[in-house]
């Protein structure tokens, strides 16, 4: 993290000092477009897994995320593995928005 840092912060005193360029901009906002779509691949995935559950269960993941934080559920090893999945959504989900709201 430290190099990326670094090379963000080099690029920037850069721009500053030279103004916009614009293949440095269309670099960057191409490798922003390849992590979103990275980023999706990855939801559409754990998605398909969620259906799953939710058809086993007859129960969309958001409501049974809720009843098996407060503990209503158990700790049956399928509940277990359907939090997980819906936390690492989720997870992406946060991440491709923050990605998103930088440009």
């Amino acid at each position: 993290m430290q190099q990326t840092l670094s090379i963000v912060k080099t690029l920037q005193k850069y721009l500053q000092k030279y103004g916009d360029d614009a293949v440095i901009s269309q670099t960057i906002a191409k490798m922003m477009d390849y992590k979103a779509q990275k980023y999706d691949e990855q939801i559409n995935r754990l998605n398909k897994d969620l259906k799953r559950f939710e058809k086993k269960y007859k129960k969309e993941s958001a409501i049974f995320y809720e009843e098996f934080k407060d503990g209503r559920l158990g700790d049956d090893m399928d509940f277990i593995e359907w939090s997980s999945l819906y936390q690492m959504r989720n997870t992406l989900i946060n991440k491709k928005m923050e990605l998103e709201g930088v440009r």
